[in-house]
């Protein structure tokens, strides 16, 4: 059975699998763990706005290096040992202790108002007003000062260091009073948007427990940080008056933005030297061949993608918050083996040719021609629409989660990543070729785009996110389609000579350009408006793009008589259609890595 096994392709083949099986359960739960830690909407998309401009600066840059001094085996195993423990360090990140503003009021006993405009989860609600888990939390509160709330303090909160103060007739706007608050057992209640919490005790400077309590009415205005606590986190991160503008000066942004950041050069760097070594072993067979070995990365993905939602809910039963640690875990104990069986790759000496043309002049010879530049704006657009479904369809699902009290979310979203990888890149990778000869390019960018806009509608309009495994099945037509349809194209409009340079810049406008600033909008309209909002923006959006690709398509065909006389005759004519799905084969799986 195994006579015809080439034993020489088999350590690539295991690099593929291991290594994206490694990253596959971590990279998709990346947006929904910087949530959890409090990140807002607009900051992971201007994280995800970063991520894929360093991964395309590293790759030329490392791979220079490599080919320099042909030491790619040793930066292999260099950058796969850096994505293993930046990635893994992305675990010790503590969650943001929130701020907000609220009222203490004291009518007999003394509680705190927190309110939101929009009204607080369901799940935030329950998690306050039920759970009994919170026994003796703690919180740092600084109020306003007054001579009525000094007098109160003084007289039957007991504290005594406050009776001069309510003697005082000076007190100025700006003095306050600082204290710990506990909450004993929680007697708390819900009504019209705000969140009425009972105070057990106050602990001023003398460290000395204080039951709160009130002859007179009097209320003040207050801030609180509540430390290691998720709930309260959560409650004061949907409050009215968060104080959400200061996370990104916070030590938890910086340590998640530099990890991933590190872990995305390096998944960049070991995905770009593993590619070349895997081309070097094939030599004049590589597009034959390509497409056979990466498919293991992406039976990778898909195992561990599904595996990984499954086990995280499974460690998170109990527990307020999703507990990620296993699939860090598993990421760090794949990644060792993978190091392992890269240590047996072998790479062939190339063959160096003296005659490479000027990269300066294959750009401006290629850019001659629109068509290239309409081709360069469809890129973007589908790079924006993609960064919607690699960033923030979690983010998206996890809301509707909330809001409708969905269990097993985690579960959810491996099966959707199994779905995304076996029933649509993988299939729809396999077909590209018959869908391009049939169709024809311009025809296929149309309709990748136009799929997109009916997928982000029909994800707006689901309240129940366990539909979205039957709306999951549009990831062929659109991803699955796209990478296949960018890759042939660019080898129809580029000249001999110079495909290489050009098939980096497509890789460079459609995530350089397209990718992260479709994650910025992304977030912006996600953290401001909401996800229905976002979906459907992006739903309009994409028409409207299209649009403007078929507007200038009919403007080029005028300035020019015919396609036949541009070299390129689009609906007819489709070159090297095996070579594209070769080329291409679960290089798809690399997208999800944000190169």
């Amino acid at each position: 059975m195994f006579e015809n096994v080439n034993k020489d392709f088999l350590p690539i083949k295991a690099h593929y699998f291991l290594f994206n099986a490694a990253t596959g359960p971590v990279v998709p739960f990346l947006p929904t763990i910087a949530k959890q830690l409090g990140f807002s909407g607009f900051l992971v998309g201007t994280i995800y706005t970063i991520l894929p401009i360093s991964g395309l600066v590293a790759k030329p840059l490392f791979g220079a290096l490599a080919d320099k001094f042909k030491i790619h085996k040793i930066l292999l195993l260099i950058f796969q040992t850096i994505v293993a423990i930046a990635m893994f360090t992305i675990h010790f990140i503590p969650e943001i202790d929130n701020n907000a503003n609220y009222t203490l009021i004291c009518d007999g006993d003394a509680s705190l108002q927190i309110c939101s405009k929009t009204g607080f989860s369901q799940k935030i609600i329950n998690n306050v007003t039920t759970d009994t888990i919170h026994m003796n939390v703690s919180c740092q509160v600084s109020c306003k000062a007054s001579q009525d709330m000094y007098t109160e303090i003084c007289s039957n909160w007991k504290a005594s260091q406050f009776c001069d103060l309510a003697n005082s007739s000076i007190i100025s706007d700006t003095d306050k009073f600082d204290f710990i608050l506990t909450f004993d057992k929680f007697h708390d209640l819900y009504i019209e948007k705000c969140m009425y919490l009972h105070i057990f005790s106050a602990q001023f400077s003398d460290n000395i427990p204080h039951k709160p309590a009130c002859k007179n009415y009097v209320r003040t205005f207050c801030s609180a940080t509540c430390h290691n606590n998720p709930t309260f986190n959560q409650l004061l991160h949907e409050a009215e008056v968060s104080e959400k503008s200061k996370q990104n000066s916070t030590y938890q942004f910086h340590s998640f933005l530099w990890a991933t950041i590190i872990s995305w050069v390096g998944m960049a760097v070991v995905v770009s030297i593993a590619d070349t070594i895997c081309f070097n072993l094939f030599g004049n067979e590589k597009n034959k061949e390509y497409g056979k070995q990466k498919m293991w990365g992406s039976i990778g993905f898909g195992i561990f993608g599904i595996s990984a939602g499954y086990l995280v809910d499974v460690f998170s039963e109990g527990k307020l918050e999703k507990d990620y640690t296993c699939i860090f875990y598993i990421m760090l104990v794949i990644m060792i083996f993978d190091i392992i069986v890269s240590t047996t790759l072998r790479k062939k000496n190339p063959e160096c040719s003296e005659d490479e043309p000027s990269i300066l002049w294959e750009l401006v010879t290629v850019f001659k021609d629109g068509n290239v530049l309409v081709f360069g704006w469809w890129c973007i657009g589908a790079g924006m629409c993609t960064s919607v479904v690699w960033n923030f369809l979690f983010w998206y699902t996890e809301d509707l989660a909330g809001s409708s009290q969905i269990t097993r979310l985690k579960t959810l979203q491996g099966l959707l990543t199994g779905i995304q990888c076996f029933l649509g890149e993988l299939p729809f990778n396999f077909i590209s070729g018959s869908v391009l000869r049939k169709l024809g390019h311009v025809n296929v960018m149309s309709l990748v785009l136009l799929i997109y806009a009916i997928r982000f509608m029909a994800y707006s309009t689901v309240s129940n996110p366990w539909w979205f495994l039957i709306i999951e099945v549009l990831h062929g037509p659109t991803l699955g389609l796209c990478w296949p349809t960018m890759v042939s194209y660019g080898d129809k409009v580029t000249p001999p000579g110079s495909k290489a340079t050009i098939q980096g810049f497509i890789g460079a406008v459609f995530e350089g350009i397209g990718v992260s600033s479709g994650s910025l909008i992304c977030g912006w309209l996600i953290d401001t408006y909401g996800g229905v909002t976002m979906l459907r923006a992006f739903s309009v959006g994409t028409l409207l793009w299209l649009t403007c690709f078929w507007l200038i398509q009919l403007l080029l065909q005028k300035l020019k008589k015919s396609s036949i006389q541009m070299g390129h005759n689009h609906l007819a004519n489709y070159a090297n259609p095996d070579d594209a799905i070769n080329m291409t084969m679960s290089r798809e799986l690399e997208t999800y890595f944000k190169e």
